[in-house]
């Protein structure tokens, strides 16, 4: 009997010991896996503030910010927002003094999709309908060099400079549903798009051309498009870049990681910033956990000179 209650005991204790064990097996799985998602649980300020060696207080916010909305398209001295073209000093936006000031009221009839190239003081933007507008700078004596004076001296005015962007641009009308600098979107597929040109050398016209971009964005519904080149899906966000395969150049898509995690944080991007949903100013390349290039703050794509294997940033 006494044998009996020792083995009735002994056996309770190893039940329990197996339990405790499990559960801190349990507790530590689940502490690696929040590990891996990277402070699950955290923002966005919080994370590329970790990754760049900053505080959160070094952020600073768009000084009236209340203007913004996922449909506003920057420049580097410029920015339509909700039908209305602005003016912004970079300097004053990086100091958190307010930065901007409208420059001309755009009809509600027309549906802009994106900014256009910038150049001189002018204000570009294409409608829906494919129709190119110019804000233009009609001031005479305005001096053409680059910097905010150049626009804060600018007087404007609306003008159509063409009612085909595409014909004039590549040669024919294209039907898409987002248009940037030499990419179209059409049913959330990427495309490249060459301009027609004539080799004067070898005396040899090359046609316009209209390439399918592979990448990790396919599958994904695309939203909008920011600074040229990064596309906004209705799960992440991706770079358009340029890379070699095979030696060859080819175009495809790097998926933001963090940016991505942080997805219902974002509200738009400048040409530096990611701008959040609260106005927070994050430098776009403090994001980065998985880019070794330097990350250009301007429209162009960037071009990696060798083979990517890890399509992530």
């Amino acid at each position: 009997m006494k044998n009996k209650k020792i083995w009735f005991i002994g056996g309770c204790v190893i039940l329990i010991i197996l339990l405790v064990v499990s559960i801190s097996l349990i507790n530590k799985k689940d502490n690696k896996n929040s590990n891996e998602d990277g402070n699950k649980g955290s923002s966005l300020v919080e994370e590329a503030a970790s990754n760049s060696g900053k505080k959160k207080e070094d952020y600073k916010k768009f000084a009236g910010g209340e203007i913004l909305n996922e449909n506003t398209f920057f420049n580097e001295y410029t920015f339509i927002s909700n039908n209305k073209a602005y003016i912004f000093d970079p300097h004053k936006l990086e100091t958190g003094e307010l930065s901007y000031k409208k420059v001309l009221d755009i009809s509600n009839d027309l549906k802009i999709i994106n900014i256009g190239t910038p150049y001189g003081a002018d204000i570009h933007f294409i409608t829906n309908n494919d129709a190119y507008y110019r804000i233009h700078d009609y001031n005479v004596d305005n001096k053409i060099k680059n910097g905010y004076d150049m626009f804060e001296n600018a007087t404007y005015e609306l003008k159509m400079f063409y009612d085909s962007y595409t014909k004039l641009t590549y040669g024919e009308k294209l039907d898409y549903d987002l248009i940037f600098n030499m990419h179209m979107i059409k049913d959330n597929v990427i495309y490249v798009l060459s301009v027609p040109w004539y080799d004067f050398i070898n005396k040899k016209d090359y046609s316009f051309t209209k390439t399918k971009v592979d990448g990790n964005y396919e599958g994904e519904k695309i939203l909008n498009v920011y600074n040229d080149r990064i596309i906004r899906t209705d799960k992440a966000f991706y770079e358009v870049v340029d890379y070699y395969k095979d030696g060859e150049k080819t175009t495809g898509t790097l998926k933001m990681s963090m940016l991505s995690k942080y997805y219902d944080e974002v509200l738009t991007f400048t040409y530096k910033y990611v701008v959040l949903k609260d106005y927070t100013l994050i430098p776009i390349r403090d994001t980065f956990i998985n880019r070794n290039k330097k990350y250009v703050e301007y429209n162009y794509k960037d071009c990696f000179e060798e083979e990517i294997n890890d399509f992530t940033e």
